[in-house]
């Protein structure tokens, strides 16, 4: 998955500095999350990460896509 954010944010061409503002994330969060360093990711996480890129949850981890029409519950 922080393969397919690197490559998605690069698309997008944006930092991780500006992807984390977006996000509501810092940049060290998403720096370790696109190195792969963190074991599992909140599903929270990854759908602020996807909106920030303008896209929904199934494109960040296709695994996700039974869960992608949720909405949070804040």
């Amino acid at each position: 998955m922080g393969q397919r954010i690197t490559v998605l944010r690069k698309l997008e061409g944006i930092s991780q500095q500006e992807l984390a503002d977006r996000a509501g994330l810092t940049r060290q969060h998403i720096g370790r999350i696109e190195k792969g360093e963190l074991v599992s990711v909140a599903y929270v996480t990854i759908q602020q990460v996807a909106e920030a890129l303008g896209m929904t949850v199934d494109i960040i981890d296709p695994g996700l896509q039974d869960l992608a029409p949720l909405k949070r519950l804040t």
